[in-house]
């Protein structure tokens, strides 16, 4: 059973750890990059280019760079994963976790899905002569909704 408090301190304590390493990297913690990982955590698979537009309604000052920058730092320091799911720009998650994406082809939305055996331990493994340094599942389709509206036309 979920628990309510459960599910307000694991955010909370996660974003705890998340500043504590980026202080540890001596990286300055800004308004506009705590904001950065503020949007990060509401999911979603932004783009910088979305992160950056929300943003700056809310902070005019703020500059693109900014924005590339932060999320720079958390790739290196591995706490958000860079997904190349569509060709025209990269998206970002913090659910670093191996698990696959899924994008639907009709309504464009994007899914976490649970990773299929073995898709953890190809990183830093050697597969038919390469070193795999990274793994990423991407999926694409109809989701679950589309599904419906096509078995109901």
């Amino acid at each position: 059973m979920p628990s309510p408090i459960r599910d307000i301190l694991e955010p909370m304590e996660e974003r705890d750890r998340l500043i504590a390493r980026l202080r540890e990297a001596g990286f300055k913690l800004t308004p506009q990059r705590l904001a950065v990982i503020e949007l990060l955590e509401e999911g979603g698979h932004p783009t910088a280019e979305e992160l950056y537009a929300k943003l700056a309604r809310r902070y005019p000052m703020l500059s693109r760079a900014t924005v590339y920058n932060t999320l720079e730092v958390l790739k290196a320091l591995g706490e958000v994963a860079e997904l190349r799911i569509e060709p025209q720009a990269a998206r970002y998650d913090l659910k670093t976790e191996p698990h696959c994406h899924f994008r639907c082809r009709r309504c464009s939305r994007l899914f976490d899905l649970a990773a299929p055996p073995g898709l953890k331990d190809l990183a830093g493994k050697e597969f038919e002569g390469h070193r795999v340094e990274e793994a990423q599942l991407s999926l694409y389709g109809l989701c679950a909704d589309c599904l419906k509206e096509e078995d109901r036309q």
